[in-house]
């Protein structure tokens, strides 16, 4: 028989079957069942925190996966850009050499300095390709540089557009080709006079050809004069900007207004006889900032 204390302290299950008339019966005592629930919920504290990390190793996990795909999605990229920046570079350095100019400040004068140093780019590359991470400021960092490389290049670029422009611009008002067809009368400079006036000096060049003759701008230009001026006969004078200007006397007929823009290659008169002149002829004159050059000096190139 149990004591009185230990019934005090004693539990009885009792169990009972679904459609059984036994039961059963377990008597225990309290601190046993204590014991039982605590190894119950160290149990479960134990499986619980086991699972979280778990959990938690493989959220890392995901993560570090997810990390190194980025990593190795922004060094392809920096590679791409870097490759890139290196053919534009490789660009500029044909294009400078090719039109002898640096940069505003050195106009005609190519040296191949300025831009990212070897290395720098070596270093750039060791940064891509010799680490099989690469952490944000790094990104950053390699990514500053690109983009100040690329505004200095932008920089350049825009100085040779400029550049290019101008001198696209000077090539197109050079009066380089021939305003008529025919042959040379006179020459540029001294000469005996066709009205025996003595030695004159002649400040263009005559070439004779048929009346009507088409005569035809040798740049671009704008007219500036169109009209009767003495000796000169029936004249035409075009503008060519750079200090360029051209005049073509003795003409037929004036086909151009003043204020007119005139390319090369368009006609703007007719060959004639008008003014102090011998026979049917061209007078051309080239000036550079109002003073007559020889025309042929031009006409060569």
């Amino acid at each position: 028989m149990a004591s009185s204390t230990e019934k005090k302290h004693s539990i009885t299950l009792m169990l009972i079957p679904h459609n059984a008339a036994k039961t059963y019966c377990l008597q225990t005592s309290t601190p046993f069942l204590v014991i039982i629930g605590l190894l119950w919920l160290a149990t479960v504290g134990v499986a619980s925190y086991v699972l979280t990390q778990r959990v938690n190793y493989e959220m890392v996990k995901r993560a570090n996966i997810q990390l190194t795909e980025k990593n190795a999605y922004f060094i392809q990229e920096l590679v791409k850009s870097h490759d890139a920046f290196q053919r534009v570079a490789k660009m500029e350095d044909e294009l400078q050499a090719m039109l002898q100019m640096k940069s505003r400040k050195a106009v005609l004068e190519y040296t191949g300095e300025g831009g990212p140093t070897m290395a720098d780019q070596v270093s750039l590359m060791k940064t891509l390709k010799n680490r099989p991470a690469i952490t944000a400021n790094e990104f950053d960092s390699s990514l500053g540089y690109l983009r100040k490389s690329a505004s200095e290049n932008l920089e350049t670029y825009n100085e040779l557009k400029k550049y290019v422009a101008t001198q696209r611009s000077l090539l197109a008002s050079r009066p380089t080709a021939w305003p008529v067809r025919g042959w040379i009368t006179s020459r540029f400079g001294m000469r005996q006079s066709p009205f025996w006036d003595g030695l004159t000096f002649h400040q263009g060049l005559d070439i004779a050809n048929e009346e009507g003759t088409s005569v035809k701008a040798p740049a671009d230009g704008v007219v500036i004069y169109s009209g009767w001026q003495g000796s000169y006969g029936k004249l035409v004078v075009l503008d060519h900007g750079y200090g360029y200007s051209t005049r073509y006397g003795h003409l037929q007929r004036c086909l151009v207004n003043v204020g007119q823009r005139v390319k090369r290659g368009q006609v703007v008169a007719f060959l004639g006889d008008t003014g102090r002149s011998t026979a049917p002829h061209l007078h051309y004159e080239i000036r550079v900032h109002g003073v007559p050059v020889d025309p042929l000096k031009y006409l060569k190139q």
